[in-house]
């Protein structure tokens, strides 16, 4: 199987990335990632403790893995999530620990973020037109989110903006974009809409990342970037330390270069985005298991990891009218 010392699965991808859902509770509802009706949400008591999470990234260190993200919903909605950071900061195997989020409480939290040991920050920022942004994600917290960017810098984290793109953005509104990583030395990465949102998701929403960097082309002289096992193909803005890239699990499937698995709030592992089977790790840690015997389960769960998903078998193409969506997932339990 494996080695001892890396978390590698059946088809030689070593995992090096775990990213971590501390809640999935998020302030915004997003067309992209919240369907209409919702979704059911876990019960609070059930989340993973800060002992707890603190153990399970020990334990994934100990194979081999030195990033971690920091995740949600939307994490920065966890009462402790300044201890969580300093906890796991603390750990010396921890390389890298970032957080994803849509910065709408980073005005209050950059600095503590900061200090408390976190080294780098995704932002979510779909559109800078404050229009569009409301119909995005059905709040009206634009100038919380651009408050949220400007304190992050200002507290000197490295800074990506993520944009989910979908039909009906302009061509404007992706120069704009790419002029804004020129201007302020920030990456901005764009992402193909996912199929992860229930009865939200439809094919025809999709804007397939191709057109997008073709815009960015056309406006920009671009320098690509060593990609390695990163899911963006980066591109540096000639004359500035901006940067663009382009993320697309639909289009441009890059299954066979996975480095990541996740874990939910409540402890579930889910070795692939896409995949509809999650292994409940949850009750082992919580539930006296020994390290070896947690150690022995992840390494379970990711020798399984799927070989990718539909869209690398297939990948989309424009004008398709019909792609699953997940509904929900599978819950495996691991470890006996």
């Amino acid at each position: 199987m494996a080695s001892n010392v890396q978390l590698v699965d059946r088809f030689g991808r070593r995992v090096s990335t775990v990213r971590i859902s501390l809640t999935d509770r998020c302030n915004f509802r997003c067309v992209y990632c919240m369907p209409p009706e919702g979704v059911p949400l876990e019960p609070k008591p059930e989340y993973l403790t800060i002992d707890e999470l603190e153990r399970v990234v020990r334990l994934m260190s100990r194979l081999g893995v030195t990033r971690y993200r920091l995740t949600g919903g939307e994490p920065l909605l966890r009462p402790d999530i300044i201890t969580i950071v300093e906890r796991l900061s603390a750990i010396d195997t921890v390389r890298e620990l970032s957080a994803t989020t849509n910065a709408s409480l980073l005005q209050r939290l950059a600095a503590p973020l900061r200090k408390a040991g976190l080294n780098r920050i995704n932002v979510s920022l779909d559109s800078l037109d404050i229009e569009r942004f409301s119909t995005v994600t059905r709040t009206k917290m634009y100038q919380r989110v651009r408050g949220g960017i400007e304190a992050a810098i200002d507290a000197g984290f490295p800074l990506k903006i993520n944009v989910v793109v979908m039909t009906g953005m302009t061509p404007r509104e992706i120069v704009d974009f790419a002029r804004m990583a020129e201007k302020r030395s920030l990456e901005i990465r764009f992402l193909e809409f996912m199929p992860l949102c229930g009865s939200g998701w439809g094919a025809e929403r999709v804007l397939p990342i191709d057109r997008v960097r073709g815009v960015v082309q056309e406006h920009f002289e671009l320098s690509e970037l060593p990609r390695t096992d990163q899911p963006a193909q980066t591109f540096a803005i000639s004359g500035s330390g901006g940067r663009v890239g382009f993320i697309a699990p639909l289009s441009e499937p890059f299954c066979r270069n996975c480095s990541r698995i996740r874990i939910t709030a409540t402890g579930r592992i889910r070795p692939c985005l896409f995949s509809d089977v999650e292994y409940d790790l949850g009750p082992l840690v919580r539930g006296g298991a020994s390290d070896k015997h947690v150690i022995a389960a992840i390494r379970e769960v990711v020798w399984n990891k799927p070989a990718g998903s539909e869209f690398n078998d297939t990948p989309f193409h424009p004008g398709e009218r019909e792609r699953r969506s997940t509904a929900g997932p599978l819950i495996r339990n691991i470890g006996g």
